[in-house]
């Protein structure tokens, strides 16, 4: 497997979870691989629901990179493509977090909220 092939096939198996087979004239070009993944039926939102899933049932996500799809890898190239994907697709920064609802606070955590410590006492 040509090496920007190898790379849109790791692409798509660590965000989907799938093996999906790369098109015939790949290259490095995210956007395209952005459109392929549309054409596969995971587009953006598609893909945001996966990871908001994945976080609800406590399994990782993105995946794990498959060992057969390691060898011949380029990883910078990878890694830059992987990171361009999910800024086009909405899932780059940090993960939404799974809790919904009010943070519940006890007395000790209230009580350490509102010490200050010696350090910041002004005079």
């Amino acid at each position: 497997m040509a090496p920007a092939a190898r790379c849109w096939a790791a692409v798509a198996v660590v965000l989907t979870g799938q093996r999906l087979e790369p098109a015939p004239d790949v290259d490095w070009d995210a956007g395209r691989l952005v459109a392929w993944l549309a054409e596969q039926e995971w587009d953006a939102a598609a893909l945001q629901d996966r990871r908001r899933r994945c976080q609800a049932a406590d399994r990782p996500w993105p995946e794990a990179l498959p060992t057969d799809l390691i060898d011949g890898l380029e990883f910078a190239r990878y890694a830059a493509v992987l990171a361009q994907v999910r800024t086009a697709t909405g899932l780059d920064g940090l993960a939404e977090r799974v809790h919904h609802g009010p943070a519940v606070i006890g007395p000790d955590e209230t009580r350490l909220l509102r010490e200050v410590p010696p350090h910041s006492v002004q005079r």
